[in-house]
């Protein structure tokens, strides 16, 4: 979980704009394909980030404290490509997508920073892919 968590610097930018709220377990964050509204920072707890719906062949990612969720769809303005839900009841502080991004165009540290995360997540996302494929094939050789 660590690979997803943000670096301290932009976890504090966030919660310093952000709204802070408690869910429970089985709150639904977003759907794969919702459009975007914002980026949540889990401050305590732990959400599952999916490319399906649960039990499906897609492996599933679970996040904890001082994760991003919501990231890519954020920076791009379009839809959710994963679906979110709190796995264990949690704290969350929400950022709307407007507000990230006046965050980030005011300091172009914290912007990198969310590159790195952005990055971080997609490379993990990535990795567990592969695996999954490997798994599926009998395959065990992963491939950059």
């Amino acid at each position: 979980m660590a690979e997803l968590t943000a670096p301290p610097e932009l976890q504090s930018a966030i919660k310093a704009s952000a709204s802070v709220s408690q869910k429970k377990k089985g709150t639904i964050l977003f759907r794969r394909g919702d459009p975007v509204i914002g980026v949540f920072l889990v401050l305590h707890g732990n959400v599952n980030l999916r490319l399906g719906e649960q039990g499906s062949a897609y492996p599933e990612r679970k996040v904890g404290c001082g994760a991003i969720v919501g990231l890519p769809a954020t920076l791009s303005g379009g839809v959710y490509s994963l679906g979110a839900e709190v796995s264990e009841d949690a704290e969350l502080a929400f950022v709307s997508r407007q507000d990230f991004l006046e965050i980030l165009a005011k300091d172009t540290n914290l912007c990198l920073e969310a590159m790195n995360v952005l990055g971080n997540e997609i490379a993990s996302m990535r990795s567990a892919l592969v695996c999954q494929r490997a798994k599926k094939s009998g395959s065990v050789r992963l491939q950059e």
